[in-house]
């Protein structure tokens, strides 16, 4: 059976391991034998080796989102422009990627 795991568990074991010295691949391998599966793994590292907060400060509406966003000119600016731009403001990764999709989604900029 996969264990259930949280991002500051992942973080601990990863930083048990050493895992900022290492390959990706290394951490996503160590956390398999740990028992949790590829995906949660793979997901796991990635987040890891991006940093930034694992828990949102804030729920970011709608509303807030767009401002933002259209205050960066989001709308010309790649995608990871804007998610880079949104954890910058005290996003997570997830919060932001999650954003960024909706608001391009919202603006046919990708398919509905």
């Amino acid at each position: 059976m996969t264990r259930r795991g949280d991002q500051d568990e992942y973080n601990r074991l990863l930083d048990a391991f050493n895992a900022k010295r290492k390959a990706k691949r290394e951490g996503v391998e160590y956390l398999i034998s740990k028992g949790f599966s590829r995906a949660q793994a793979t997901n796991a590292v990635h987040v890891y080796f991006k940093g930034g907060k694992t828990k949102a400060a804030f729920i970011l509406s709608g509303d807030e989102r767009d401002k933002l966003l259209d205050g960066f000119d989001g709308m010309r600016k790649t995608p990871i422009d804007c998610v880079n731009y949104l954890i910058s403001h005290e996003c997570t990764y997830r919060q932001a990627n999650s954003a960024v999709y909706k608001y391009r989604q919202e603006r046919g900029l990708i398919g509905k």
